[in-house]
C-alpha cells in the first residue's frame, strides 16, 4: 500500500508525525524488513504505516505489543485502524497485563533451541512505551536477542521526560510521576538508555540521532569503528542508502 493511502486513513490521529512516519515507511521498504517489532503502539498509527509498508514489499509480518488498559484507552484502537485500511493480515497484536517485556520473556522462551540458544527472529525493533529506564532497559537487552545481526532497533522520545507529561497526565503506561525522584522526573531516560547501554553495547554500531524527530537508531552490527551521526528525521531514509547528505560525523570518544 502506497503512504499516501495509508496517510488518508491515519492522518490526524496521534502520536507519530507525518514526517516520522515517512521516515518509518520508507526505511522498512528500503531495507526490505519483513519481520518487524514493535513496542508499544497506543492507537496503532504507526502500526498502521508499517503494516502498508510491508503490504508494498509483498508481505511480511509486523508483531505490536503493548498493555491491556489500551484497549479501553485509546479510541480509534489499534484493531479499527488496521480493519479501515485492509491490513489485518500483516499485524499480529497482542496485550499484556504489565506490558511488553513478559512477551519479550515468552519470545525468548518460545526460540530458544537445544536448551540454551535463542534464534533471532526480528529484522527491526521500535521500542516506543513508557520511556522508562527500569522498564525500557530491559526491554532493550531482551528485545536484542530476538533481533537478527545487522539488523536495526529505534528509541522514541529521546529528549522527554516525566516532567514535561506532567500537564497533560499523573500516569505514564503504567509509572505513576508521583512516585518518582526529581533526579527521575527531569532526567530523559530514552537518553539514558541510549548513552549508557546502546551506545556502549560490543555488538551495536552505525548510530543516528535525529536531533527534530527525537528518534534513535542503532543497528546489530560489530564494528571496531563507532560512530554517531546527527541528522535531521527527513535524511535518515536516504542516509542508510548511502546518501550521506547534511550529516555531521564524530567518533565515539573522540
Amino acid at each position: 500500500m502506497k503512504f499516501e493511502t495509508a496517510h488518508k486513513v491515519l492522518k490526524g490521529i496521534p502520536f507519530i508525525s507525518e514526517t516520522n512516519a515517512r521516515v518509518l515507511y520508507d526505511f522498512i521498504i528500503a531495507n526490505k524488513l519483513s519481520n518487524c517489532l514493535e513496542l508499544g503502539f497506543a492507537h496503532g498509527v504507526a502500526s498502521g504505516y508499517m503494516a502498508a509498508a510491508i503490504d508494498e514489499l509483498g508481505g511480511g509480518k509486523l508483531t505490536s505489543v503493548d498493555l491491556i488498559e489500551t484497549n479501553a484507552a485509546f479510541d480509534p484502537p489499534i484493531e479499527k485502524l488496521l480493519k479501515e485500511l485492509n491490513l489485518e493480515k500483516y499485524v499480529e497484536i497482542h496485550r499484556m497485563q504489565t506490558g511488553y517485556n513478559w512477551f519479550l520473556h515468552n519470545d525468548i522462551k518460545a526460540q530458544t533451541v537445544d536448551g540454551n540458544v535463542c534464534k533471532p527472529k526480528y529484522d527491526f525493533c521500535i521500542i516506543d512505551g513508557p520511556k522508562n529506564w527500569t522498564i525500557d532497559s530491559s526491554a532493550f537487552f531482551l528485545a536484542d536477542k530476538l533481533l537478527k545481526d545487522n539488523g536495526w532497533m529505534i528509541f522514541d522520545d529521546y529528549e522527554w521526560t516525566y516532567a514535561n507529561a506532567d500537564g497533560k497526565r499523573e500516569v505514564t503506561d503504567g509509572i505513576t510521576h508521583r512516585k518518582l525522584s526529581q533526579e527521575e522526573l527531569h532526567t530523559p531516560q530514552v537518553k539514558e538508555i541510549f548513552q549508557l547501554l546502546v551506545l556502549q553495547h560490543p555488538a551495536y554500531s552505525n548510530f543516528k540521532i535525529a536531533v527534530d524527530g527525537d528518534w534513535v537508531w542503532a543497528q546489530k552490527k560489530k564494528s571496531e569503528t563507532k560512530s554517531i551521526t546527527y541528522t535531521t528525521s527527513t535524511t535518515i531514509p536516504a542516509m542508510l542508502r548511502g546518501a550521506l547528505t547534511r550529516i555531521r560525523k564524530k567518533a565515539l570518544g573522540a
